[in-house]
């Protein structure tokens, strides 16, 4: 897992509140989706212990397998497991977000507080590092459509990482994704749309451009230069 340590801090922390949420001692399970071999390897060993191959079945099976009393205790797990890259984000943490969004407004605040501690965690390691298997411009869709968090704080967070290269190459798949999303009459979308339309794509960009000793991430970054000057003229649409 990364070493980063503000990530380490909010999982601990989201370990901790969750810890009050033991494996109920029954659980009911569909016998014809998921076999009893499977259910006893979940239930088997500490969490933490638990690898992807074990949770991955609980995951794809949840509507069958258990009740909020098993997801409030698998959720630590599984949010390290996708932040880890241990676990297929693509089909896991779309499901995974809707799944606590619709969740949560019944819990207490201190265990919406983790979750949503570990999903910035979440956020600065992929901005950190690329590729990642859920890029940036995937992230801040399952931010804003999943978790039905605003994006702002964490685009905030992205116009910090002036000349880092993991963010600024972030940065450019998300000038070559976005105009292709379908999800426009959303608020979130709003937001980082408009916020691709201001300034601080284009800083960024540059930035980076100006830190990079790669030819290849040149090119890549200036394409993606392009590609915000086509879609928003500097001085045309920029948000006043």
């Amino acid at each position: 897992m990364s070493t980063d340590p503000h990530a380490r801090t909010a999982l601990d922390h989201l370990y901790e509140t969750f810890a009050r949420h033991p494996l109920p001692e029954h659980t009911v399970v569909c016998d014809h989706c998921v076999s009893p071999d499977v259910v006893r390897a979940a239930r088997t060993g500490p969490l933490r212990s638990l690898g992807a191959e074990v949770l991955e079945p609980y995951a794809w099976n949840h509507g069958t397998w258990g009740d909020e009393a098993d997801f409030k205790h698998y959720l630590p797990r599984l949010l390290e497991l996708l932040i880890t890259e241990e676990m297929d984000g693509w089909f896991v943490a779309p499901d995974l977000a809707a799944r606590t969004a619709r969740a949560w407004t019944g819990w207490p605040d201190d265990e919406r507080e983790a979750v949503v501690a570990a999903v910035g965690a979440w956020w600065q390691v992929t901005l950190s590092a690329y590729p990642r298997e859920l890029g940036a411009p995937e992230l801040i869709a399952l931010i804003g459509d999943g978790y039905r968090l605003d994006p702002l704080p964490y685009l905030a967070v992205w116009e910090e990482t002036a000349g880092e290269e993991a963010a600024a190459r972030h940065l450019a798949g998300l000038m070559r994704d976005w105009p292709v999303r379908a999800a426009a009459e959303r608020a979130w979308y709003a937001e980082v749309d408009r916020w691709i339309a201001g300034p601080a794509p284009v800083r960024l960009l540059g930035e980076g451009l100006a830190a990079t000793r790669s030819p290849a991430v040149e090119r890549e970054l200036r394409k993606a230069l392009e590609l915000r000057e086509r879609r928003n003229p500097v001085g045309l649409h920029e948000p006043g």
